[in-house]
C-alpha cells in the first residue's frame, strides 16, 4: 500500500457537480476559517481550500491514499492539488465536511451524545489499526517517504526537512534520539540527557508494530454533524464523525496515536472529561506515554 505520489497538478476523477474555484476566487474568498501559517477558506457549502506556503503537499497525498486504499475511513475528499509557481503556494481543494468542530460543541453535549461520538471514533480507529503495513517493520510516510511529526523535523538544518523512513523500531527510536542530539549540539548544550536516552530508550520503546496513524487527534480535527435519520443507543441524538487535518499521518509505532492525542494542553491538568474519553476509543499505552511525554518536553522544542 506504499504508492507513488500523484504528480502535480492533480485533479480527482470524482469531482462535485459544481465547478472548482479558480485561484483568484480562492484568494478573494472572505469566509476565512483559519489564517496563520496558511489560509483555510470555505468557498461554498461543498468546497474548502487550504492554501499557502505552509501547506504540505503530503497532506493532499494522504487524502488520495485514504480514498483509494482505505475508503471506509471518513476523511475529506481531495478534488484538486497544485502549486502556484510564482507565489510558491500549495493549494488543496477539498470536500467541505458539514458539521462543527468537536471542540466547539463538546461542553454542551449530553453524556449519551458523547457516548455516541466516542463509539463512532472507536470504530474509525479500530479500522485504522487493521490496515496492514505495506513493508515489514516500516516506519515512515504513507508515500514510503519521511515522517512528518515535529520530533522528526531535521534539527541539523537544511535538507531533508524531515527524517525517515526507518526499517525497524530500533532505528525509529535511534532516529528520534539522534535528532535530539543534533538539537543539543547545534545549541552548544551538554549531552548528558541525550546519553541517557541513547542508553535506555531502546529497551523501553520496543515490540510495537507499525500502525496507520492519524497523528494529530484533537477535538479541533474532528468534525461532527447530527444524523437525524438515526438515534443513539439511549434514544438521543446521533452524529456522523469525520477526521480532518491528516498532515502528520504515517506508519508509526502502536503507541504513537495515544501519545500524540494525550499531548495537548487538556492533559496538563486532566481537568476535562476528554482525557478519559480518549481512552475509550484509542489503545492506551501508559508507560510509553510517560516516556514519550518526557522526550517531547526535551526534544520537541
Amino acid at each position: 500500500m506504499v504508492w507513488e505520489p500523484e504528480p502535480l497538478p492533480f485533479i480527482s476523477n470524482s469531482l462535485p457537480e459544481f465547478p472548482l474555484p479558480s485561484k483568484d476566487e480562492i484568494r478573494a474568498c472572505t469566509n476565512i476559517l483559519f489564517d496563520r501559517l496558511y489560509k483555510v477558506v470555505a468557498v461554498n457549502d461543498g468546497i474548502v481550500v487550504k492554501f499557502g506556503r505552509g501547506v504540505k503537499e503530503y497532506e493532499g497525498q494522504v487524502l488520495v491514499f485514504l480514498e483509494r486504499h482505505v475508503p471506509m475511513i471518513p476523511a475529506p475528499r481531495l478534488y484538486a492539488m497544485y502549486k502556484d509557481t510564482e507565489t510558491l503556494e500549495t493549494f488543496l481543494v477539498m470536500q467541505r465536511i458539514p458539521g462543527e468542530r468537536l471542540d466547539a460543541i463538546w461542553p454542551s453535549l449530553a453524556e449519551d451524545e458523547k457516548d455516541d461520538i466516542v463509539d463512532r471514533l472507536r470504530q474509525i480507529f479500530d479500522k485504522l489499526r487493521q490496515v496492514p503495513c505495506p513493508k515489514p517493520d516500516f516506519y515512515g510516510g504513507l508515500d514510503g517517504g519521511r515522517l512528518h511529526h515535529y520530533l522528526f523535523h531535521n534539527r541539523r538544518g537544511g535538507l531533508p526537512r524531515s527524517l525517515g523512513p526507518y526499517i525497524g523500531e530500533a532505528n525509529f527510536v535511534a532516529g528520534m534520539v539522534g535528532n535530539y542530539r543534533a538539537h543539543i549540539e547545534r545549541n552548544g548544550r551538554p549531552d548528558y540527557k541525550v546519553r541517557y536516552y541513547e542508553e535506555y530508550l531502546p529497551s523501553l520503546l520496543k515490540g510495537h508494530q507499525p500502525t496507520l496513524t492519524h497523528g494529530d487527534v484533537q477535538q479541533k480535527n474532528i468534525i461532527v454533524a447530527e444524523n437525524s435519520s438515526r438515534r443513539n443507543g439511549q434514544g438521543g441524538r446521533s452524529f456522523d464523525v469525520v477526521l480532518v487535518d491528516w498532515a502528520e499521518a504515517g506508519w508509526y509505532p502502536q503507541y504513537w496515536e495515544f501519545f500524540v492525542a494525550s499531548s495537548p494542553t487538556a492533559f496538563m491538568y486532566w481537568d476535562s472529561d476528554w482525557c478519559l474519553r480518549i481512552q475509550q476509543f484509542l489503545e492506551v499505552w501508559p508507560a510509553e506515554q510517560a516516556v514519550m511525554r518526557m522526550v517531547d518536553r526535551d526534544a520537541g522544542l
